[in-house]
């Protein structure tokens, strides 16, 4: 999710929680070797900094100065990635250079070897008063019992129109739910990590209401519950809560269609994954019908055990299959092609094993 940041400038800088001594994280990393992979970076920060938030304080600051924003990558930016966030993360480390999801995949990866919680987070922004529609990534971890918010790719520099200007930015460390929602606002509201979230429309138009009245949100419950889902349900339950909340601005359109498209390929390659599996357990149906033919044919009289343990795998395997294409519904015309093809012949094995005495159903 590349990230168009304009002159520095031009953003509200939020108070910081904590004021860590750069100059001391810088020394500390003076006379290192170049860090070969992200588990040498987060050993190498295990070992020279005492407690999560100075942990915190190098691994921002080690971001800032050594990845550089790929100004072209940003430029040439798609809605639907087909690279995963693994992918992202190691090029961005491997090349020193990376888009907004390089910069959290990095800081992600290592606050976990860490063992310190952490989530990468998608959501837009505002850049001075206006409101960016390019979709961001940032990262919130959990310090020492608290949750606080970073933003790796604002900490390494600005672009200049198309010119990438690296200048460590110390503004985006450690920032509160509260001070994080001024500039950063996730596309789904459990991810503001408060229980007062505010709305589209109030970070929107810039006038967030200290007196609306509102429902106090189990922010924490709503997380586990979205983790504990199938990816394509992440998706559809980020979706439906957008809507419940939309407002009208190319930010949201725009994660809506990403959501979307999203989600029609996922539902897809879902069917595609039942319809091999109902395939595999049809071949198996097949596979046990034959050794019991093979059975009856070598010995028609004995054999009487082994000859039902095969008719009998061949029973279950073929009910299977079936159950698995009754739960495919609202398919391709290609893939309803495919299954009606497999029911035929799941219905032609069934009069076979019925004709040798299996009763189904």
């Amino acid at each position: 999710m590349p990230l168009i940041l304009l002159l520095i400038f031009m953003l509200s800088a939020p108070a910081q929680a904590q004021n860590p001594d750069w100059n001391a994280i810088e020394k500390r990393f003076e006379n290192t070797d170049k860090m070969k992979d992200i588990k040498a970076l987060a050993y190498f920060i295990n070992s020279n900094f005492d407690d999560e938030q100075q942990q915190a304080a190098a691994l921002y600051w080690w971001l800032g100065k050594h990845i550089r924003y790929d100004v072209n990558s940003a430029l040439r930016q798609r809605s639907v990635s087909y690279k995963s966030q693994q992918q992202i993360t190691n090029e961005a480390f491997s090349s020193r250079e990376g888009v907004c999801e390089g910069y959290a995949g990095i800081m992600d990866s290592v606050f976990r070897l860490l063992h310190i919680p952490s989530y990468i987070i998608s959501g837009y922004t505002r850049q001075g008063q206006t409101i960016s529609a390019v979709p961001h990534a940032w990262i919130v971890a959990e310090i020492n019992g608290n949750w606080h918010f970073y933003d790796p790719t604002w900490a390494s520099g600005f672009l200049n129109g198309r010119r990438f200007e690296a200048q460590f930015n110390p503004d985006f460390f450690s920032l509160s739910p509260e001070e994080m929602r001024k500039t950063h606002i996730p596309y789904d509201l459990i991810w503001q990590f408060s229980a007062e979230p505010i709305s589209h429309q109030e970070f929107i138009s810039n006038k967030i209401s200290a007196t609306k009245s509102r429902q106090n949100f189990a922010y924490t419950d709503s997380i586990q519950a979205f983790l504990s889902l199938q990816p394509d349900q992440q998706l559809a339950a980020e979706y439906n809560r957008i809507m419940r909340d939309y407002y009208p601005h190319e930010a949201l359109k725009n994660r809506l269609d990403f959501l979307s498209s999203n989600l029609k390929i996922a539902r897809h390659n879902q069917q595609v994954n039942m319809l091999n599996m109902a395939t595999t357990q049809y071949n198996e149906a097949v596979l046990a019908f034959n050794n019991y033919v093979k059975l009856q044919g070598e010995s028609p009289a004995g054999n009487r055990k082994a000859k039902e343990t095969q008719l009998l795998k061949a029973a279950n395997e073929v009910v299977k299959s079936q159950n698995l294409l009754k739960q495919i519904n609202d398919i391709s015309t290609e893939l309803k092609r495919i299954a009606s093809q497999l029911q035929k012949s799941i219905r032609d094995l069934k009069k076979q094993l019925e004709k040798e005495g299996v009763l189904f159903e």
